[in-house]
């Protein structure tokens, strides 16, 4: 094996270890935020006004 391919084969390693590295951080945040899939409408850029009416649940008419 000459220099430049020794050269190739350890930055080869030295990226692949970087990206198993930043795969399992992302992974670990994706399950330390995977407790619910709710979200506010103001995440979506929408007004978020806190009257929002729950049509499974509507109040009582009487």
């Amino acid at each position: 094996m000459d220099r430049n391919e020794a050269v190739f084969y350890e930055q080869y390693e030295a990226h692949m270890k970087a990206q198993e590295a930043q795969r399992a951080a992302a992974a670990s945040a994706a399950a330390a935020s995977a407790g619910s899939p709710m979200f506010t409408f103001s995440e979506l850029g929408m007004d978020d006004s806190g009257e929002f009416n729950n049509f499974t649940d509507p109040p009582a008419s009487g």
